[in-house]
């Protein structure tokens, strides 16, 4: 029997005597909020301005109303399933337990004190900040290139403490579900699932210590059973689960695992977990190009395309179901097949477990270690770390999106800032390479495990290296260099590599006014995180365009080149898939408003990252390649089937089409094709560009346009774009047509949904119908690179200049800039 205590509760700040009202799950933040106490921390400067209340510790109390028919139980137990995070609980003024760890469930005997009527519960939370400033004097850890120093002390999501991404903003409470559990009778433990190809079918063996029978029920719901706690079945026609794009199939077949305890005849008690019939691996063996790194789902080798998944929230709890799903909504409709959760935030909760399982992402999970030197030699410490894991990884095992386990991020990359502490460097080897692969095989060893990201030949050995392991490549950006300086990067796999931009209009009027909109302001520069990174982002963008100062023009040109560089990336390490075998960038999502690497804000909208990676990432896409004035055509084929396509190449003039050529053609299975060499010598690099159109049964799949020079050197020609909309199966239907070229249409109407395509170009002549699943409401408008509104050439001149004048810019450029050397035969 359970019984529910969430809802609502009572909290005070600890040197405070009177309560107020609180909602459970939440946190302080939340509470204060709702109380009127504390504005808005995500609202202009108001970080800042509520930073006291983390110095403070928070009591959370509530009245149970405890039935009779629970003391007859011999077991009751409280269980949390996430306290955050520092708690100390008491249950009619007795003490019942203490919590350390945000990353995982506690249960608490509370039998002995239960009286039936009226119960007091009693949490509290005390201050993560002064804990780890504590914790630190008495023993000083390695520099925190992230903010507050000694963070590592405390299990709890360490991007709370501040990132370059997201601000400092330490939450503290009851985040998960809190309830009372009863039982008398023994229980089944959590059913420990393996599966595996068997001649033409598949074998499921389930373990569940305790259980009476365990049944396996199909996606039809067709029931086999077998008595005990153990259980081979042997399914002859397997409905095995793979990737959407993989099964051409939204909702993925799932089968349900049950362990039953009965009395007599009846079921007593029943515990369950789907499971997905496929198999993962990891192919890490030596080849022609030096160490692979490829995922290998059901035999096919896959190119991954993803992207890193953040906590999409700082105040979790208010990150509901809705969310989620629009969320991987985006996740879909950019044709990705995985998502890293980074090592900073939180462990997948279930929710996303179980829509990732059932839509056919597939998840890298990090353990949450990030950018630290953890103390791992400290025996406390580490047994606590190990009941973290212990309790994830039996969570997270029998879910079929799980791809990979991946020791922390970035410790390798960041060792020598902490170098010389010789006890921090031979326990990070120690723990990633040795203690945590072995704890987590105790409960699943079946998942590929890789010690960290990036990973190289050995303990800090070709860590960033091209011919082995995974990479972070930041040249880009941090490094400074040229938006194609990806390129020269042969990697064989790229699980991060990111460009900034400012979100959308919808995001910035949350937390600024008009007045603040300038990225000069107080509030804009509170909301950028990544130190220099307003002058980076003008830099970039005025290497392309002539630079704006007005704040919708220069969202609309952060956007557009950001998305030219992480397109030209993925689609040079797709062209040369079986060496590179992934490209993931960072970052998909934010944790709150602000100008970051992601191409999904905080409001839910689409940047134009995401609506363009609908295209570089499709599983059946045509690539361009400009190479010594000459372009090439590439057909890339990520299915397991062969394609009859056809490609046409379009030379046009701004004003008007040339001469096409269209070429029919078969792409294998798994493979890519090279369709046509260009020479482009002959064109007009100011007036005229080079279309390309990709159909498949008559069907345009997509058009990509190359041109010969940056934006900001083109004559483009001025013209109108007429938009017309109407109604259509209760969708908006938008037609627009220009008689000149238009480079990167980006619509906007006052809709919150997503359109069907965005930041396009349309040649001369073209008519383009997109699809928006909303009402018409305010008439949809189009902004192009010919409708903005310049500023004067110093601006530019300026952007260029000042961000060499920092030193840390300097610095990163040298570091991040380099260009490894790269052993193909190393082992």
């Amino acid at each position: 029997m359970k019984l529910d205590l969430t809802g609502e509760w009572q909290f005070r700040a600890s040197d405070e005597a009177d309560y107020r009202s609180a909602l459970v799950p939440g946190c302080q933040f939340l509470d204060l909020m709702r109380e009127g106490v504390i504005p808005d921390p995500f609202v202009g400067e108001n970080e800042h301005a509520v930073r006291w209340v983390h110095d403070k510790d928070y009591v959370y109390r509530k009245v149970v109303d405890v039935p009779a028919e629970i003391l007859a139980y011999a077991h009751v137990e409280l269980v949390c399933t996430q306290l955050d995070t520092l708690c100390h609980l008491e249950w009619n003024g007795q003490a019942v337990g203490d919590a350390e760890n945000c990353h995982r469930a506690y249960r608490f005997d509370v039998k002995p004190y239960l009286r039936m009527g009226e119960n007091e519960v009693i949490l509290t939370f005390f201050s993560a900040k002064r804990y780890v400033e504590k914790r630190y004097r008495q023993s000083p850890t390695p520099p925190n290139c992230n903010g507050q120093n000694g963070i590592v002390y405390i299990r709890k999501p360490q991007c709370h403490f501040g990132w370059d991404w997201g601000p400092v903003l330490t939450p503290a409470g009851i985040s998960g579900d809190i309830y009372l559990d009863a039982w008398t009778r023994p229980r089944p433990e959590a059913p420990r699932v393996r599966t595996r190809p068997d001649g033409t079918g598949y074998l499921v063996r389930v373990e569940a210590a305790g259980a009476d029978r365990i049944r396996l029920i199909d996606p039809d719901g067709a029931v086999t059973e077998a008595l005990g706690d153990v259980a081979d079945f042997a399914v002859t026609d397997p409905r095995l689960w793979w990737t959407y794009e993989l099964s051409g199939s939204r909702e993925q077949p799932l089968y349900t695992v049950e362990a039953q305890t009965l009395a007599g005849e009846e079921v007593a008690d029943t515990v369950s977990c789907r499971v997905g019939l496929r198999t993962i691996t990891l192919n890490r063996e030596k080849d022609a190009y030096g160490h692979n790194f490829q995922f290998i789902l059901n035999g096919v080798p896959l190119f991954i395309k993803g992207a890193n998944y953040i906590p999409p929230d700082t105040f979790i709890t208010r990150f509901d179901q809705a969310r989620l799903d629009a969320m991987l909504d985006a996740v879909r409709f950019s044709h990705m097949n995985m998502l890293r959760v980074w090592g900073g935030g939180y462990y997948a909760d279930d929710a996303l477990l179980d829509a990732c399982d059932r839509r056919g992402i597939l998840l890298w999970q990090d353990c949450m270690f990030a950018c630290q030197a953890y103390p791992f030699f400290d025996d406390d410490f580490r047994a606590n770390v190990l009941e973290e894991i212990a309790y994830n990884v039996r969570r997270l095992a029998t879910h079929p999106c799980l791809a990979v386990w991946c020791g922390n991020n970035e410790i390798e990359d960041m060792h020598m800032a902490w170098a010389a502490m010789h006890r921090y460097v031979e326990w990070t080897e120690r723990f990633f390479y040795h203690i945590l692969p072995a704890h987590i095989a105790l409960y699943d060893d079946c998942t590929p495990y890789t010690p960290g990201s990036p990973i190289g030949s050995a303990h800090n050995r070709d860590v960033g290296a091209d011919h082995v392991g995974d990479t972070h490549l930041w040249g880009v950006w941090h490094g400074l260099q040229p938006m194609t300086h990806y390129r020269r990067r042969m990697t064989r796999f790229c699980s991060e590599f990111g460009f900034e931009s400012l979100p959308s209009m919808r995001a910035i009027r949350s937390y600024a006014t008009p007045d603040r909109y300038s990225l000069h302001s107080k509030v804009q520069r509170s909301h950028q995180k990544c130190a220099n990174g307003n002058d980076k982002m003008l830099y970039y963008i005025a290497s392309r365009f002539r630079l704006s100062r007005d704040i919708e023009d220069l969202v609309y040109l952060s956007q557009v080149t950001q998305q030219a560089c992480i397109a030209d990336a993925t689609e040079h390490w797709r062209r040369h898939k079986g060496r590179c075998n992934g490209a993931m960038y960072w970052q998909l999502n934010d944790c709150w408003p602000t100008c970051s690497w992601s191409s999904y804000d905080y409001a839910g909208q689409y940047k134009a990252l995401q609506y363009t990676a609908a295209h570089f990432n499709a599983p059946l896409s045509v690539s361009l390649e400009d190479v010594a004035g000459h372009l090439r055509v590439h057909v890339l084929n990520d299915l397991t089937t062969p394609h009859t396509v056809e490609v046409e190449i379009i030379p046009f003039r701004f004003d008007r089409l040339l001469p096409a050529e269209r070429i029919r053609l078969e792409v294998a299975a798994l493979s890519n094709q090279l369709v046509r060499d260009m020479d482009l010598s002959g064109m007009d690099p100011r007036r005229e560009g080079v279309a390309v159109r990709l159909y498949e049964h008559g069907v345009c799949l997509m058009q990509k346009t190359h041109l010969m020079r940056h934006e900001r050197h083109l004559a483009l020609p001025v013209g109108p774009i007429a938009i017309e909309e109407t109604a259509e199966d209760g969708r908006r239907k938008i037609t627009l047509h220009t008689e000149v070229y238009q480079r990167l249409v980006m619509l906007e109407n006052d809709a919150a949904q997503p359109f069907s395509d965005n930041f396009f170009d349309l040649l001369p002549g073209e008519t383009k119908v997109v699809w928006q699943d909303a009402a018409a409401t305010l008439p949809t408008t189009a902004r192009t690179v010919t409708t903005l509104r310049r500023g004067p050439a110093i601006y530019d001149v300026w952007a260029h200049i000042k961000v060499f004048l920092s030193p840390r810019n300097l610095a990163g450029a040298a570091y991040h800039g380099r260009v490894p050397h790269t052993d193909e035969e190393q082992p």
